[in-house]
């Protein structure tokens, strides 16, 4: 299953966890005003929020190398606020100079910190949704908003589009059944997964139709990769119940040229790959920007 798609699932849960750990934390708040019978680091320290668990949490996240930094960020500062108002309640209570505005400080704090935590719960469930559920790979839409900058970065250095499509899956689904079919889709995404390399990216298109992102400095480069894709799904025997099934891949291959608009090269590349279909299928078909198509698995 695509790496992102597993931690996204991981940050959710995570997250979840850490945020019942600060309602717990809550209820230590109360009790630490009721008994006073130890000190708390969590709530009595200077820098509280260092040392509660989703404050730890917190942190470990903000080391990472993901893209949800100002979600991040905009929490680790109302959740300093909640500490901070919550240790400045405390002590006025101790001194029995507290008033309605340290009460509503900390109000306000708390409410802060929830609208962060929403806002990057939706966040993360938005892409989430972005993801296929039965493969986990990013879909068309992950696609369009990442394609202009994947662009500009890779394609002086030779980036290609490879549209694939399963040859006779309708028959897969027709003499084996929809879960086998379902089957025979996830694993081949895993299967595309495994022979790409890390920088490169795998998409579900549709139905039982992907598109992978190779990285190459020439055609010659890119439709060796291609190939051995083709040739490594080919290999792969599928166990679904009782049957055992094997599919092979028909695939348009073409370059993507610096500042091209994602639909143009999609336009091209499923203009080889109808040509591979129609071809007798089970092959590659590189096509240039002139619409110049080559069976390179001839």
């Amino acid at each position: 299953m695509n790496r992102k798609y597993r931690e996204i699932d991981s940050i959710v849960r995570g997250l979840n966890n850490a945020t019942d750990a600060h309602f717990k934390w809550l209820v230590k708040v109360l009790r630490f005003v009721a008994r006073r019978d130890a000190e708390l680091p969590e709530i009595s320290c200077s820098n509280a929020w260092q040392h509660c668990e989703f404050g730890r949490w917190l942190r470990t996240q903000l080391t990472g190398e993901g893209g949800d930094k100002n979600y991040l960020l905009d929490i680790d500062k109302k959740h300093i606020a909640v500490h901070q108002a919550c240790r400045e309640l405390i002590i006025t209570l101790d001194n029995d100079t507290h008033s309605p505005a340290n009460f509503e400080r900390f109000e306000t704090a708390l409410l802060g910190f929830t609208d962060a935590l929403t806002r990057y719960k939706v966040h993360l469930l938005q892409l989430r949704t972005s993801y296929d559920a039965l493969t986990g790979q990013p879909l068309r839409r992950i696609l369009d908003e990442s394609f202009d900058s994947m662009n500009d970065q890779y394609s002086d250095n030779g980036l290609f589009l490879m549209l694939i499509d399963v040859d006779h899956f309708k028959k897969v689904n027709d003499t084996y059944g929809h879960l086998a079919g379902d089957c025979v889709l996830r694993a081949l995404a895993i299967n595309l997964e495994d022979n790409i390399r890390r920088a490169e990216s795998v998409y579900r298109y549709g139905g039982e139709e992907f598109i992978v992102l190779l990285q190459a400095e020439n055609s010659r480069a890119a439709t060796l990769a291609a190939e051995k894709i083709r040739r490594a799904i080919a290999m792969v025997e599928t166990v679904a119940g009782e049957h055992r099934i094997r599919v092979t891949l028909t695939a348009g291959l073409t370059r993507v040229h610096k500042g091209e608009p994602l639909r143009e090269v999609l336009e091209r590349a499923d203009m080889a790959l109808y040509k591979g279909k129609h071809g007798g299928r089970n092959c590659t078909m590189l096509i240039n920007r002139h619409l110049d198509c080559l069976n390179v698995s001839a």
